[in-house]
Order: structure tokens, then sequence, then C-alpha cells
């Protein structure tokens, strides 16, 4: 608390010769400005509170950076990877007439056996601009051959 003594009648007019004489001393006690009080208007402003959503923004944006930082590393470790296949060259193929009871894993181990079936699969989608693995008899589709 502070105390602040005050002359005149305290609106700031000038005081008459006759009173000036008689001037009286005034004691106000005022107390200290809060922090942040805004001293042109003289209000107060109110502290910075954190809400639940502004609480759940601070953790959660945090957590999804991390976790996207985690997965573009890890897709950046795991490409070279997928790059070892070798590539099948022109005219390294043929042309093959899908027979019942047939599929693209019968396909695959027969014509190129000594390579996985899951690689040739994957080739002969390549090749073939298939969607699926399925075939239908009497379909002409290109395979790669063995090496």
């Amino acid at each position: 608390m502070a105390l602040a003594i005050l002359a005149g009648n305290g609106h700031g007019a000038p005081l008459p010769a006759k009173q000036e004489a008689r001037r009286r001393l005034k004691v106000v006690h005022c107390r200290a400005a809060a922090p942040g009080t805004d001293f042109r208007s003289g209000a107060a402003q109110a502290p910075l509170r954190l809400t639940r959503r502004g609480r759940l923004v601070l953790v959660v944006l945090p957590v999804f950076a991390a976790a996207l930082a985690v997965l573009v590393a890890w897709s950046a470790l795991m490409a070279p990877a997928k790059a070892g296949g070798e590539a099948v060259g022109p005219g390294a193929v043929e042309t093959v007439t899908v027979q019942p009871g047939q599929s693209l894993w019968s396909i695959a181990e027969g014509r190129v056996p000594d390579q996985d079936p899951r690689v040739t699969i994957s080739q002969i989608r390549q090749l073939n601009d298939l969607e699926s693995t399925r075939v239908l008899p009497g379909e002409q589709i290109v395979v790669p051959l063995a090496r």
C-alpha cells in the first residue's frame, strides 16, 4: 500500500486566494498497480489462461509431428529395400494363354521355377497392368522368361 499526499480540492482547478492560504493536505491510500495493468486506460489485463482445448492442441500437435517424422524417416530407410528387384529387359518376355484352372501362381512357378513366385507375379502384374492377381481362362498375358 502506498501513500499519496494531494494538495488542493482534487479537481485540478486553481484554489481561490483565501483558500490558498489555508491549504489542507489530504492523505489518500493507494494500491500498487497489478501486473499487466494498462496505465493509459487504468484497466487490468486478465492473465493468460490455457483452456482444455489449448492443452489438447499443445499435446496432440507435437505427438502428430513426431509420428510424421518417424514415418518419413522409416520410409526413407525402407525405400532402398524395394529397389533390389531386377528389371525385365525388352525381349525377355513371352505371351501365355491362361488355361482353365491356372492361376498367376501356377504360371509363375511353371515359367520361372528358379525365382520366388511372388516376385514373378509382381512382374506379371506390372507388365500387364493388372489390378489384382485374378486371371480368366483364355486371357493372354505377358510373362517374363527364366534367366
